[in-house]
């Protein structure tokens, strides 16, 4: 349970300045939706359940935090630090990651439909079972992610970097693939059929 009320953080915000720091704070199952927490320190932050949905969390440092089953919908998390991050079941559907890091974050099973990933790094990133579908990862760095049993249908992959990527049992209809690193994939049949490269 939170730390700290809804009431309490947004008076803590006011007076914060630019770069407010909640790191390490336990704010589960709180409502921080709407909230502008661009630039926060909130590494390590325990934000289980949490409902981030349209928060402005450019930029923020949310390295190490735990965000099982958070609602992220529509929030904004261009430049954000997600490294190590807790994300499973979490929903990010439709959501901006545009240039965040995820790498080494955890995200199996987690919804990111229509989400913006355009040049996010996703090294080694956990990203089993999870719904990417219609997501754009154009140019996002996917070398050594999990992907087995990902809904990539119709996602954007373009100029995207799967280097040594795991797509066993992958779903990629209509998926988007052009010029895409593929070294060392390991596709889901073992090749490509009816999918663009070039």
């Amino acid at each position: 349970m939170a730390e700290i009320t809804r009431k309490e953080l947004i008076l803590a915000l006011v007076g914060a300045g630019d770069q407010p720091r909640l790191a390490g704070l336990d704010l589960s199952e709180m409502d921080l939706s709407h909230l502008a927490l661009a630039y926060a320190n909130l590494s390590r932050s325990d934000l289980i359940k949490t409902d981030l949905a349209k928060a402005n969390l450019t930029g923020a440092d949310l390295s190490y935090a735990r965000l099982t089953s958070a609602l992220m919908q529509f929030a904004i998390l261009t430049g954000a630090n997600l490294t190590g991050a807790d994300l499973r079941y979490a929903n990010l559907d439709k959501s901006v990651l545009t240039w965040a890091c995820l790498s080494k974050a955890i995200i199996s099973n987690a919804i990111l439909s229509e989400t913006e990933l355009s040049n996010a790094i996703l090294i080694g990133a956990d990203l089993k079972d999870v719904r990417l579908s219609k997501a754009c990862l154009r140019g996002a760095n996917l070398q050594d992610a999990n992907l087995t049993r990902a809904n990539l249908s119709e996602a954007d992959l373009s100029n995207a970097n799967l280097t040594r990527a795991n797509l066993t049992g992958a779903n990629l209809t209509g998926a988007n693939l052009d010029k895409a690193i593929l070294d060392d994939v390991i596709l889901p049949t073992g090749q490509v059929m009816g999918i663009p490269i070039s």
